[in-house]
């Protein structure tokens, strides 16, 4: 058997999903991309001006394309190694999961360069994962969409956060679920670097497959994902809003927070496209300094922060503080 059932109802664990991969010619069987077409299936040719010959196959749950410069390998390595990616692969099954794809295709997986790298992990929740979004508020420099009522996105160049209902993703695409895991509420919250992984980690060198199974490098991203939890702002609830009231000044604010919420984040959203089509500041920067300060008011304070958000963060900060 290829994997090992990695559950832990208690503590859940960070893992790697999609990971991209290129090879350079250089590196591969005899400086030939193409001599890896034998392990592949599905094979197609191509003829392209731009890029001229080239083929592509699959590989388990992985496109493999190969150009004269080299070969692009793209999936979940998660896939292709276990039942679904509802199951965990955690930096040890990584490393198993890439001598494995070094033997099939006869590719040395270690030196193969990561072009786009998504971590993330299933998070058992009490509640259905849509109750939580309205606690999530929005994150600096990142602009926050729910285009769906199963899935919210924070967005910023080749960076994105996505939380969403993984049972009924799972569901939908007719994927395994572990045992442990059947009838619960299973909320998926991922990091994707899409692109320019080496500059979006600030790393001096490539990281390659080799990279992904160091315990140094995985104990930091997991940081990093749990990093990028963090800043976003945390919505207080209606109900916690009132607790604390002692002058009408507070009260005030109050319900134009309460108000706030009950449009929804696109209300802030929407009024501000408003106004820069009108063309009300002089100064761009009013734009989003309103911005901040209509979030802020919709913020919660530490102290009263609602159960969900406690019960995430506690989730996350686990998954951080026990990753090997």
């Amino acid at each position: 058997m290829f994997y090992q059932i990695l559950v832990n109802r208690e503590t859940p664990k960070a893992m790697f999903d999609t990971v991209n991969f290129w090879i350079d010619r250089g590196d591969t069987v005899e400086g030939n991309p193409f001599a890896v077409l034998p392990y592949l299936c599905e094979v197609v040719e191509q003829q392209s001006d731009k890029r001229g010959y080239s083929c592509s196959g699959k590989l388990g749950d992985y496109s493999v394309c190969c150009f004269q410069t080299g070969i692009s390998l793209k999936g979940s390595l998660a896939k292709y190694y276990l039942p679904s990616n509802v199951y965990t692969l955690t930096r040890q099954t990584a490393k198993e999961a890439l001598e494995r794809m070094s033997d099939e295709t006869r590719l040395n997986m270690a030196t193969a360069k990561v072009t786009r790298l998504d971590v993330s992990t299933v998070i058992p929740t009490k509640r259905p994962p849509t109750d939580y979004y309205s606690g999530l508020g929005n994150k600096p420099h990142f602009k926050r969409l729910q285009a769906h009522p199963d899935t919210l996105y924070y967005s910023q160049y080749f960076r994105q956060l996505i939380f969403y209902d993984k049972t009924k993703e799972a569901s939908a695409k007719g994927a395994i679920i572990p045992p442990t895991l059947n009838g619960c509420n299973l909320m998926r919250y991922e990091m994707r670097l899409a692109k320019n992984v080496q500059r979006l980690l600030k790393s001096p060198d490539p990281i390659t497959g080799a990279t992904l199974t160091d315990s140094g490098f995985y104990y930091s991203i997991i940081q990093q994902w749990k990093s990028e939890f963090d800043t976003i702002k945390k919505i207080n609830t209606i109900s916690t809003m009132t607790d604390n009231i002692k002058t009408p000044k507070e009260a005030q604010t109050a319900l134009f927070a309460i108000l706030l919420q009950r449009g929804g984040q696109s209300c802030i959203d929407e009024f501000l496209a408003d106004l820069k089509a009108k063309d009300t500041f002089s100064d761009p920067k009013y734009y989003s300094r309103l911005k901040s300060e209509l979030y802020r008011i919709m913020q919660a304070p530490n102290e009263a922060k609602n159960d969900m958000i406690l019960e995430l963060e506690k989730a996350i900060s686990d998954v951080a503080q026990y990753a090997r």
